[in-house]
Parts: C-alpha cells; sequence; structure tokens
C-alpha cells in the first residue's frame, strides 16, 4: 500500500524519537559532527566514478559502523570507514543546498537508518527501483526493491524534500513517475556527478 511522504516522514521521526529516548537522549534534535551528511570516495569502474554513502554518526572515529551505505553486495547496511572507503581515495563529506538544521539532519538519519532495515539490494542502473506505482504518490523505504550507491542519498535528501539531481519537475527520486525515475538512471548521473549538487562540507576524513 502506498503512503503519503507526510505520513511516512511522521512516522520516521517518531521511530527516531522512540530510538534516541530509549538510549537516554531526550534532545532529538542531536545531529552533531558530519551526522546526516553525504561521503563519497573514488575507485570505481577504473576510477570513472566514485561510491557515495551516509554518515550515520557524527565521525568515523568514535563510533562503530558509523556510515550507511550500498556497497554492491548484499544489502543497505552499515559500515566501518575502512569498509567504506575499500583502500580507494576519500574525496569528501557533502550536504544538500540551502539551510540545513539539526532537525533536517536527524531526520535524514532517521530515513537512512529506515532503508537500512528493509533489505534492499543492488542496481546499476537506477537510482531507486521499485516494482509498482500510483502516478502522483510517494515511495516509502518498504516498496524500495532495489537501490545504487548514490541513490541511498538522493533518496535520503529528497524524500525529505531536498532536491540533490534533476529538473523542476522530476528532481524527486521518491515521487513515483516513470518520468521521475528515468531522470535517476545512471546515463543521467552518477556518484561522481551527483557531488556537484551538492555542498562541500570538508575534504578530510569525516
Amino acid at each position: 500500500m502506498k503512503k503519503t511522504k507526510l505520513g511516512m516522514t511522521f512516522l520516521l521521526v517518531i521511530s527516531f524519537m522512540i530510538s534516541a529516548l530509549s538510549i537516554g537522549a531526550v534532545n532529538v534534535n542531536a545531529a552533531t559532527g558530519n551526522q546526516g551528511y553525504a561521503i563519497y570516495r573514488d575507485g570505481v569502474f577504473f576510477n570513472s566514478t566514485d561510491h557515495a554513502g551516509f554518515m550515520n554518526k557524527p565521525d568515523t572515529n568514535s563510533y562503530t559502523n558509523p556510515i550507511i551505505h550500498h556497497s554492491g553486495d548484499g544489502y543497505v547496511d552499515f559500515d566501518t570507514y575502512s569498509g567504506f572507503l575499500a583502500n580507494n581515495t576519500f574525496k569528501g563529506v557533502y550536504r544538500p543546498n540551502g539551510t540545513v538544521s539539526s532537525t533536517n539532519r536527524d531526520t535524514f538519519v532517521a530515513t537512512a537508518r529506515t532503508l537500512q532495515t528493509e533489505q534492499i539490494s543492488y542496481n546499476l542502473m537506477f537510482q531507486v527501483n521499485y516494482r509498482d506505482f500510483e502516478v502522483g504518490s510517494y515511495v516509502s523505504p518498504d516498496e524500495i526493491t532495489e537501490m545504487r550507491c548514490d541513490g541511498v542519498v538522493e533518496y535520503v535528501y529528497e524524500w525529505n524534500n531536498f532536491k540533490v539531481y534533476g529538473s523542476s519537475t522530476k528532481w524527486d527520486v521518491s515521487k513515483a513517475t516513470l518520468a521521475n525515475k528515468d531522470e535517476h538512471r545512471a546515463t543521467q548521473v552518477t556518484p561522481r556527478s551527483q557531488r556537484n549538487y551538492l555542498t562541500l562540507v570538508q575534504t578530510s576524513k569525516p
């Protein structure tokens, strides 16, 4: 059953709040450091493109499995910094354009963590793939069947109404139309080109 974006976003926020309270945190607007930002490294397809990930934690030194990404094997999952880097060169930390609040970043993290629970396989052609859709509705995390690494980043931000890549009418990869889905195929956007549509935070290790 399709869910509205507003309704699913509310559920994600509630889920994050419950998770935070369960570990003794009382302030859910707690995103710090690089938490909620996208990260990239090179070394894909003979270094013709990059690999994208997402910062689940504020930094890569103080936490276990601080990154969520799709490695191309298995499912969208947690990983270490070395697992993400895979002996390649780190290219930077990036955030969506515009004003990004701590509350926004908390919601980004909640969305990425939800993707991690859905056992989403890999797809080379489309950033986000799903079996069926109702035109005008939105594809919620439980309806996604496959993703690329840059699809994790694109979906997290665009599901939460922060545009990354695309035309003025087809930019939202979470919107269920063939045009929006096709706008985010591999011939249109790659992990390397995706960086050009975001704002650089730092080039050093997060």
